[in-house]
Parts: structure tokens; C-alpha cells; sequence
């Protein structure tokens, strides 16, 4: 668990490590001079470059366009109102489980509702006790316009089952005539259930086409088992969420 976690962890500092790198380009002020260097940050407010051995902070109403991989390269220009994101990670649980760190992906499309909230839709599949397909709606709200930033999201939709019937051997009878138990083998289908999930994280903008997120949550799911004669069975899955993200916009 801790590996997973570190992991995750250093993916993200890398990729932020890759967006400093990768962000030359050069500055055109609009008295006519030209910048070259690393843009080190660029936000609503001011950016700052760093060329040579000198750095450089500009107001953003001294800049006619930027050359460079970020956002915007030019101040006027707007930033899309939307984002694909996919993302990868595990649901932790307890050791108890079955699958104490099961594999889960998700993919969702989002679009800007207004200033920094956005909504969209989503699926993908959890491998739990059974294999599920979650069907989800995707809420996120960004601290920030600029290319890294907090967030807090929550996906709520339907688990949708994969893997179908499945067998229980949970119900003992004993005979009259003697204290050894029996099993009643019974075939129970698998409804699905709800799916809950709140999260925080970080987003990593590396250019005007990709980002990372790293995000952890809590994964409440609920399922429920039908059988013969009325029978139902109820199964809920708390599941700490650990996950990382790639974004296209």
C-alpha cells in the first residue's frame, strides 16, 4: 500500500519536474523587446522568466504574446472549457478483503458549468470481490485558473456487474437426526448498486494539451444480491481511493 502511494506520488512530482523543463519559449513585451528563457510561471496575474542568470516577472498587461507550451499563448485568448480525463489507481480496503488493493480505471468527459466548477460523465470498471462497471456523473471544482492547482471533486453513479450470477454457500441446515451441517447451494444475481466517491487532489497543467491529477478519496459502493423466495443480500464496499490522471484538453 505504501509503495502504491509513493508511486503515485512520484509520478506526479516528475511530471511536474517534466513541465518546468519543458517550458521555453520566448516573451514578447509589447515596448518591442523579446525574452528568451524558462518560463517559470505564468498565471492570471504575472509570469516569470528566467533567462540566463537573471529572472524576470512581468505584469500580464505588459505582454503582447508568449511563445511557449503553456495555456495561453496569447493573454487574450480564453482557455477551453473543457477536459478529458483518464485516470488509473487502487481501492484499498481492509486486509480482510478478498482483493485488499483492487485495480481501478475510470474515464470522464467534463465541461465548464461556470467559473471554475466543472461537470461531466463518465465509466469504467473496478475490480473488486466481482468485476464492475461504474456508470457516473463527475463533479470537480479548481482553487485556481493556472496550471497547477488544488481540487475537490465527487463521482456519484451506478456499479454495473460484469462477471453475472454468482453461487452462495452461507445458508447451514442441520438434519434432525444429526448436528452435521448441510449447505443449500443457491444461484443469487448480482443487481449492482450505488457508487459514491469524494476526492481531493492537485493538477499539473504541463502545456495547453496536457496535465496530470493526483487525487485520494473515499469509495463507498453498495450492492445488492437477489435470490429464490425474496432472498437478498446486501454487500458494501469503504475503499480508500488513490489515484493518478492524465488530461487532455
Amino acid at each position: 500500500m505504501k509503495k502504491i502511494a509513493l508511486l503515485a506520488a512520484l509520478l506526479f512530482v516528475m511530471g511536474g519536474a517534466f513541465a518546468q523543463k519543458s517550458q521555453r519559449g520566448v516573451v514578447y513585451l509589447k515596448n518591442g523587446s523579446e525574452i528568451k528563457g524558462r518560463i517559470i510561471q505564468a498565471d492570471d496575474q504575472k509570469t516569470v522568466v528566467r533567462s540566463a542568470r537573471n529572472t524576470w516577472v512581468f505584469d500580464n498587461s505588459e505582454i503582447e504574446t508568449m511563445d511557449s507550451g503553456w495555456k495561453s499563448v496569447q493573454w487574450e485568448e480564453e482557455d477551453k472549457p473543457w477536459f478529458m480525463k483518464t485516470t488509473v489507481g487502487v481501492l484499498a480496503g481492509s486486509s480482510d478483503n478478498i482483493k485488499s488493493a483492487p485495480f481501478s480505471f475510470d474515464a470522464s468527459f467534463n465541461y465548464k458549468i461556470f467559473n471554475n466548477v466543472y461537470g461531466g460523465l463518465g465509466a469504467g470498471v473496478d475490480f473488486l470481490e466481482d468485476s464492475y462497471m461504474p456508470v457516473f456523473f463527475n463533479m470537480e471544482y479548481h482553487f485556481r485558473d493556472s496550471h497547477f492547482t488544488p481540487f475537490v471533486g465527487f463521482q456519484g453513479g451506478y456499479l454495473i456487474p460484469v462477471d453475472g450470477d454468482v453461487t452462495n454457500y452461507n445458508n447451514i441446515y442441520y438434519a434432525s437426526s444429526s448436528y452435521w451441517p448441510y449447505y443449500e447451494v443457491q444461484e443469487l444475481n448480482n443487481k449492482g448498486g450505488i457508487m459514491l466517491n469524494p476526492s481531493f487532489g492537485f493538477i499539473n497543467q504541463i502545456n495547453q494539451n496536457l496535465g496530470f491529477s493526483l487525487a485520494f478519496g473515499y469509495r463507498f459502493s453498495r450492492v445488492t444480491f437477489e435470490g429464490d423466495d425474496n432472498y437478498e443480500l446486501e454487500t458494501n464496499y469503504n475503499r480508500l481511493s488513490i489515484r493518478l490522471g492524465i488530461i487532455f484538453n
